[in-house]
C-alpha cells in the first residue's frame, strides 16, 4: 500500500494547503490544512443553539472552526463547498470556538 500526496495548486481555499490524497496511484480524498495564524471552519464543527425551555434548536447556531486538517472525499464539490470550508484569522475567532 502506497501512500501519496499532491498539492492542489492553485488552492481552492484561500489561506490553506489542500492536498489531493492517493492509495496505489488512486485518487481517494483532499487534506485541508489551515496555514499559519488562521482556523478552519467547518460546518461540522459548528453547535446549535438550543432554546432555553424547550431545548429545540433555534436555528442559530455557533460557529466551529479547527486548527487540525480536515478530511473530505476525492469527489468533494469545492465550488458548492457543502462543509462550508473558509479560513479566518485565528485572532479573530474566540477562543472557545477553535
Amino acid at each position: 500500500m502506497i501512500i501519496t500526496y499532491e498539492e492542489v495548486i492553485p488552492t481552492p481555499i484561500e489561506n490553506s494547503i489542500v492536498l489531493k490524497g492517493f492509495l496505489n496511484g488512486i485518487h481517494k480524498n483532499y487534506n485541508i490544512t489551515p496555514n499559519e495564524g488562521y482556523v478552519l471552519h467547518d460546518r461540522g464543527y459548528d453547535i446549535p443553539i438550543l432554546d432555553e425551555n424547550t431545548l429545540e434548536p433555534t436555528g442559530d447556531v455557533i460557529l466551529g472552526y479547527r486548527t487540525s486538517t480536515a478530511s473530505c472525499r476525492y469527489d468533494y464539490d469545492f465550488s458548492a463547498n457543502p462543509n462550508e470550508y473558509y479560513t479566518v484569522l485565528a485572532s479573530t475567532v474566540p477562543a472557545d470556538q477553535n
